[in-house]
């Protein structure tokens, strides 16, 4: 566990030069010691590339001067990153010769799958490197970036691990840090989502602890990372110093951010528990990072596709024969609303012709009638395939990037790869007849195969083969219905649950 203030005098604002307050200043009353920073915010890995945090350490900063000793502002800075395998839950890195901070940053965010933002945070509520000018600016600094493995000691000073040194390697351990504290819950068992945790405000057992709800993983991730939080004092002078017992990181984290980039927060059906939709990008975490609510769709039938050029795999409600369909992972009303189908069909989603867009099938008795166009109200394709009373599936079944049908009855699967109807091309078993049975590409090899759920255990197969599972793993309630999407677009599909 990191435990520390983390350079006390660094965060005390006027220290440094103040904030530009690009996105509206923060006040005290809106900070949530239980939800600091949404999941769905939190794992944005994608919300800046290299280019975008150039310009925005630079205009953040327009006046900096290197420092006395030539330490180079952050939007100068440049290193050369090491080769770095895969661990920890983020990609390989290529090193490269005179990487630019803000390459750093982003490449790292896409690794380690965490909001560029979070990182240009951190680098600031560490070691003041974003705002940091002339004198402020030492190698030090640069070596200590985010704090990493340098918990305080006896005097509050921080007693750093050499091995971690350097910026590179302070970014980059930082998100391996991130990504370790969500995965391995049986190593850091504190402030895990869901309880309540008594938090104390400073290193000194004197100053006490107070009682905080942690609402959600990013907030825990957080406070494991810097398990203090402001007292009153820090709160009531939010831009300045508060009284011998208060800390600052956590409390500087949520003002930088803000202060540059607006609430952290914005997807508060998570905390409320009001969403429609809670989804999760991986197969190693049970805590939803995304939450959807589309607000103007009533009870339906789950969906989930890309619905339009573009735009990320996404969720949507049909009820009666009207499909409400949202686009990206934020709440509001739905950005797609057509009518498809009778009231009573069966539906189904899917990418008929391979254009990248899915739209619906529907099914009565054993004829499917198939559209290849968003709002389109008559079908395109019409076939039979299977018997009445089977279960219906659809998946790409060998990875042309054309979804086709399947049915399976009891536990056996009939899949095909047109849209002919007639006999089967492949059949094979899995699960038991009374699973449910869900339909992905767990792997990211391009082609779908099969899971099954019993209660809220899943039991995944990467293969179209009998056998035991690739892949289990517990999520939601048994009482959830269930959606599957690739929703980071890193092809590999994930679950999502839906509670209406």
């Amino acid at each position: 566990m990191v435990a520390r203030i983390v350079l006390t005098v660094l965060a005390l604002v006027g220290v440094l030069s103040a904030p530009v307050a690009s996105a509206g200043a923060a006040d005290a009353k809106n900070f949530d010691p239980g939800y600091i920073i949404s999941d769905s915010e939190f794992y944005d890995w994608d919300s800046m590339t290299a280019p975008q945090v150039q310009s925005f350490i630079k205009g953040v900063n327009p006046r900096c001067v290197a420092g006395p000793d030539g330490t180079p502002c952050l939007q100068d800075y440049t290193e050369n990153t090491p080769n770095t395998p895969a661990r920890s839950g983020c990609a390989a890195h290529v090193g490269r010769a005179g990487e630019s901070a803000s390459k750093i940053i982003a490449d790292v965010a896409a690794e380690c799958r965490i909001n560029p933002k979070v990182f240009i945070v951190l680098l600031q509520k560490e070691q003041g490197l974003v705002l940091a000018t002339g004198s402020q600016l030492t190698a030090q600094r640069y070596e200590r970036a985010t704090g990493l493995s340098c918990p305080d000691g006896p005097d509050g000073q921080p007693i750093c691990d050499p091995a971690h040194g350097g910026f590179y390697k302070q970014v980059r351990g930082a998100g391996e840090r991130f990504n370790d504290y969500r995965d391995k819950p049986a190593v850091y068992k504190n402030y895990r989502p869901g309880k309540t945790w008594n938090i104390s405000y400073h290193p000194n057992a004197a100053c006490g602890t107070g009682p905080v709800f942690v609402q959600n993983m990013a907030t825990t991730l957080l406070y494991t990372y810097t398990p203090y939080q402001p007292n009153r004092a820090a709160l009531n002078n939010l831009y300045g110093t508060g009284d011998s017992c208060s800390t600052y990181g956590n409390r500087n984290f949520w003002r930088y951010y803000v202060d540059w980039f607006g609430t952290p927060t914005p997807d508060n059906c998570i905390a409320a528990g009001t969403c429609q939709f809670f989804l999760v990008n991986d197969w190693t975490t049970t805590q939803a990072r995304l939450g959807v609510r589309i607000t103007n769709a009533p009870a339906g039938t789950p969906l989930a596709g890309t619905w339009a050029s573009g735009a990320p795999e996404s969720v949507g409600v049909r009820a009666d024969a009207t499909m409400y369909l949202r686009t990206d992972h934020t709440s509001g009303p739905a950005s797609i609303v057509y009518r498809y189908g009778r009231p009573g069909d069966d539906v189904f989603v899917g990418d008929w012709n391979g254009d990248g867009i899915d739209t619906p099938a529907v099914r009565r008795g054993n004829t499917w009638y198939l559209t290849n166009t968003v709002g389109a109200a008559y079908a395109d394709v019409q076939f039979t395939f299977g018997r009445v009373g089977d279960k219906v599936l659809v998946g790409d079944w060998d990875g042309d990037g054309v979804d086709t049908p399947a049915v399976r009855r009891g536990n056996t699967v009939f899949q095909s790869n047109s849209f002919a109807g007639g006999y089967a091309e492949h059949s094979y078993t899995y699960g038991r007849v009374a699973d449910e049975v869900l339909v992905g590409d767990w792997d990211g090899d391009g082609r779908d195969t099969l899971g099954v759920r019993r209660g809220n255990s899943y039991y995944l197969k990467n293969t179209t083969t009998s056998g035991v599972a690739d892949i289990v793993m517990s999520y939601g309630r048994a009482t959830d219905r269930v959606v599957v999407g690739d929703w980071d677009g890193n092809g590999t599909d994930t679950l999502g649950v839906y509670r209406p």
